[in-house]
């Protein structure tokens, strides 16, 4: 491969490893919604100043938009690290935060988990279907049960081969049941009671 084949090459892989690596970062900081409790942890802090990884590990960035975030706000310098004064990082966090697009961040968000929340309240009132019931199980009878499901005073015998063949012969079993519950206690009624 020429020079110019490697350049271009090495080129590439660099443009698809940042389209990869951004398709997988949000599109909005997910900060915006958990601000009050960002800000209830900061003013527990021991110290009236705040350093870069604090703020990383509050917000949940990287080191580098901690930095644009502490920036305006830094007061002292420790070495290379910049420590900010609390009460203006609170105040540049609110503002940050009110901005229009975090105002619509935090609209989207709590549409989402309405969405979410009815969701999940359907899928516990509709319970999921193990098996799809035919139509010819749905007038299962006791009298005409599947091969391999054996019924009498005391006992039940179901034979399968596969773990569905055993869900589809429970089912008939259910439905057989449910058709005819007084057929069923009467079969399965022991002579010893």
């Amino acid at each position: 491969m020429s020079v110019l084949g490697r350049i271009c090459a090495a080129a590439h892989n660099r443009s698809s490893f940042r389209y990869s690596v951004r398709s997988i970062m949000p599109d909005k900081p997910t900060w915006y919604g958990r601000l009050e409790e960002i800000i209830r942890e900061l003013e527990t802090l021991p110290y009236p100043w705040v350093d870069r990884a604090t703020l990383e590990s509050l917000l949940g960035v990287g080191r580098r938009r901690a930095q644009q975030i502490l920036k305006p706000c830094v007061t002292h310098q420790v070495g290379s690290n910049g420590l900010a004064d609390r009460s203006a990082l609170i105040a540049r966090l609110r503002a940050l935060a009110a901005r229009e697009e975090a105002y619509y961040e935090q609209q989207r968000r709590r549409r989402l988990g309405d969405t979410l929340a009815l969701l999940r309240q359907a899928a516990l009132e509709q319970p999921r279907v193990l098996v799809e019931a035919p139509v010819s199980v749905m007038n299962q009878a006791l009298s005409d049960l599947p091969d391999g499901v054996e019924l009498g005073a005391g006992y039940l015998t179901i034979r399968f081969v596969s773990s569905q063949q055993a869900l589809e012969k429970l089912l008939a079993l259910a439905m057989a049941i449910g058709n005819g519950l007084d057929a069923f206690e009467h079969l399965t009624r022991s002579n010893e009671l």
